[in-house]
């Protein structure tokens, strides 16, 4: 076996210990977002707080492809469901989860935005 073969179980281990604590970092932010959003009291609070959501997102996504740069997107899916459903879950039950669209909306923005920065850092440093 190679060494880069054996270092991949210690690799995993390593990315999930950070994405775990990342997602715990992730779900406070997200709870001040959606609580930032509902005190501006907009007319339409859910579509303000997904609007915040996406802008964090993108900001959070060039996190994740900043220091991980084996698997971001998988990070970013493991980062978004544990910190918007298992860590919510965990501390509140089912009434600390978001709401169902506003759930998938910002967990979709996150996969998609990691998706998208990646591609655009690995076009830039082409150039």
């Amino acid at each position: 076996m190679t060494k880069s073969i054996q270092s991949i179980p210690l690799r995993l281990i390593k990315h999930i210990l950070l994405w775990t604590v990342f997602s715990y970092c992730y779900h406070s932010a997200i709870t001040l977002l959606v609580k930032m959003a509902a005190d501006a009291q907009p007319e339409y609070p859910l579509i303000t707080a997904l609007i915040y959501g996406v802008g964090f997102n993108l900001l959070t996504a060039h996190l994740i492809t900043k220091y991980d740069k084996h698997w971001p997107t998988i990070a970013s899916i493991f980062i978004g469901f544990v910190g918007l459903i298992v860590v919510p879950f965990l501390l509140s039950g089912k009434v600390g989860l978001l709401t169902l669209p506003l759930l998938a909306g910002i967990l979709f923005s996150l996969v998609v935005s990691s998706y998208i920065v990646g591609l655009l850092k690995v076009k830039l440093s082409k150039n």
